[in-house]
């Protein structure tokens, strides 16, 4: 009789049941236990008895296939209710088989008048009345409209009236005992939740308040925090810092350290932080490697340097397990009154702070107000962008790269151009950091890679002979499919690689990982030249430039751009150009937009070089008409 709760007034129709899986398992096993044996013997006893030839088998193939299957699904909490059934369906083919060969003449009427206890014990009031039911009514036909099968019991009508109101009795007796055994233990139920001790309610809710590591209040809980800090600040007249402070490569330390050691490193953070901010702070753990600081000022006016001076001042040096670490953090902040005034704004906008230290690589962020307005055009832009990958809406443009020596075109660089059909030319730059933010570089990338090799294809019909460069950014050499999904193009497009130069920015070359470094050579050793873009730009040590495996320097543009009016940048090219050489590396010039700046590239030794003076980026059928011309005009200079 299954425990239930919330009684109905008729026989607690609607209750719910409140039996635990141990609970259901034990009642499900103790059944099978029973049935096992007993319809083992009655089988037995069938088989010996010749009026029933058939019904020894029954019950021997009911106990295979259904008991035994029924015990191995009450070992799993979700398949209980399954196993519960298929008892109930075993003891109402065997019932109901009682019924058709005329067991029930004998003591078999017994065994059929227990299923509807049965059913109710298992399947609760509810369900098991349902089952119930159906039992009945598939007795009542067999008793009165059976008996013309080969095998089947004709019952005389006098015994079968009977035996219907018998079924009918018991079934109504079962409800009866079912429902006041349910009310029973509701009212246990209730007893023992009232009973049970207030400290274990503390607990539990300390438990689902409170970071487990460091026993600070977590993300759940501070928002209450929050809203009656600013309760507290509104009427005292005093304003508020909510400070989120993400802590950089945890990840990776807790790879190096271990878990444990992690976990007594972060005890270590969040002990030396509230030492530093004192009573006038409350600190949060909304996540394993972010925090967030409810900061109480007696001025509404912020000052960086104080605040750096008087809240960030810590210092996260510690040695753990050995290790000597050092763990650098990037914080973003919003101020009660000043930017938010309710809880939910406050911490959105310290994360969107956050989030702006982090891209900006700074080490400390204010809110400011176009940061909501970049963070909303972002996502705008995201969806934007995602939607004209699938759109005619981007295009390459080429820009010629000229041989400083013999003044001829030997390649073009790919650069990516977005038209949207409502805004008009979108920013590269704008959108492909969005890409790179949004995680949609790759299929941009491919796009890229897959549009530049079929135009290298059509020029190279149109007698062309030029190399193609293609712009990666740091991500898509993080990406370990990078190499098969050029392996595929390649595959489609059949363009010698020893054609194709991969750009990366000096950045990207200063802070990728060793496995990246390990891609980049394979795409080295498989044919591509590589060209490290906006060399001199200062984030790559030269010491580190002699094991690359690079093909070209690219000079950033804006030393080119002053390369004629300032002499340091005319010093700093010229050694470019100098090691690039003894190195033996290609140098390319980009940027350059003046016939004077060409004279001295040339002069310094200048492989290749870029610019407007040359020709802007255009389309590849302009590119085309222009690489004919340019042709056609040397070819004039020349015989004239």
């Amino acid at each position: 009789m299954k425990p239930q709760v919330l009684q109905s007034p008729i026989l607690g129709l609607i209750a719910k049941d409140v039996s635990s899986p141990v609970d259901r398992r034990r009642y499900v096993r103790i059944v099978i236990t029973l049935l096992l044996p007993v319809t083992l013997i009655l089988a037995l006893g069938s088989y010996l008895q010749s009026a029933y030839p058939v019904l020894w088998l029954i019950e021997v193939c009911l106990t295979v296939f259904l008991l035994v299957p029924a015990f191995i699904l009450s070992g799993r909490d979700d398949r209980l209710g399954h196993a519960e059934s298929i008892i109930l369906l075993y003891a109402m083919v065997t019932t109901l088989t009682l019924g058709y060969l005329g067991g029930n003449q004998g003591s078999g009427v017994l065994w059929t008048f227990s299923f509807p206890f049965l059913a109710l014990w298992l399947k609760g009031q509810t369900r098991g009345l349902q089952w119930s039911l159906c039992w009945l009514c598939a007795m009542v036909l067999i008793f009165k409209l059976g008996g013309d099968g080969p095998y089947a019991f004709h019952y005389a009508d006098q015994f079968a009236e009977q035996v219907i109101a018998a079924l009918l009795f018991y079934t109504c007796i079962a409800l009866g005992l079912n429902h006041s055994r349910t009310q029973y233990e509701e009212k246990r139920h209730a007893s023992e939740q009232a009973a049970r001790p207030p400290v274990a309610l503390e607990q539990l809710q300390q438990t689902a308040y409170q970071d487990a590591i460091t026993g600070l209040p977590n993300g759940l809980v501070l928002p209450e925090i929050l809203t009656q800090e600013i309760i507290a600040a509104h009427e005292r007249g005093h304003s508020l810092l909510v400070i989120n402070i993400r802590l950089k490569k945890m990840f990776e330390t807790t790879n190096i350290i271990g878990a444990e050691a992690s976990d007594k490193l972060i005890c270590s953070i969040v002990g030396t932080m509230i030492a530093t901010v004192g009573s006038r702070g409350l600190f949060a753990r909304t996540r394993r490697d972010e925090f967030v600081c409810i900061y109480r000022q007696h001025s509404q006016d912020i000052n960086a340097t104080d605040i750096i001076r008087e809240i960030l001042a810590f210092r996260l040096e510690y040695k753990i397990s050995d290790y000597a670490l050092e763990v650098d953090h990037t914080i973003g902040i919003a101020s009660y009154p000043l930017h938010a005034t309710d809880t939910e704004n406050l911490l959105k906008k310290a994360a969107q702070a956050l989030l702006h230290a982090q891209f900006s690589h700074m080490k400390l962020a204010f809110y400011e107000e176009k940061l909501e307005q970049q963070f909303l055009r972002q996502h705008l832009l995201c969806g934007q962008l995602r939607d004209a990958l699938h759109k005619a809406e981007l295009s390459l443009h080429y820009q010629p790269q000229i041989d400083m020596l013999t003044g001829s075109v030997v390649g073009a660089e790919a650069l990516l151009r977005w038209t949207d059909a409502l805004a008009g030319e979108m920013s590269p730059k704008e959108f492909i950091s969005v890409a790179e933010k949004s995680g949609l570089i790759k299929p941009l990338n491919l796009w890229v890679m897959r549009a530049a090799f079929r135009q290298w294809l059509l020029w190279r019909e149109e007698g062309l002979d030029i190399s193609i460069a293609i712009n990666l950014s740091v991500r898509s050499i993080c990406d370990p499919e990078l190499l098969t999904d050029i392996h595929r193009l390649l595959d489609e497009f059949a363009v010698p690689p020893e054609y194709v130069v991969l750009e990366l920015t000096e950045s990207a070359f200063a802070n990728t990982t060793d496995i990246a470094m390990e891609t980049l050579r394979s795409l080295h050793s498989m044919g591509f030249r590589l060209s490290v873009d906006d060399f001199g730009s200062g984030h790559l040590p030269l010491s580190q430039l002699k094991d690359l495996a690079i093909n070209e320097l690219k000079i950033d543009h804006e030393l080119i751009h002053s390369l004629c009016t300032d002499m340091g940048s005319y010093a700093v090219v010229d050694a470019c150009i100098q090691l690039a050489h003894q190195l033996h590396l290609r140098v390319v010039a980009e940027g350059v937009e003046a016939r004077q700046t060409e004279q001295q590239l040339q002069a310094m030794g200048c492989d290749m070089a870029q610019g407007y003076y040359f020709c802007k980026p255009i389309p590849a059928d302009a590119f085309s008409t222009w690489m004919h011309l340019r042709e056609s005009r040397m070819e004039s200079a020349l015989s004239g």
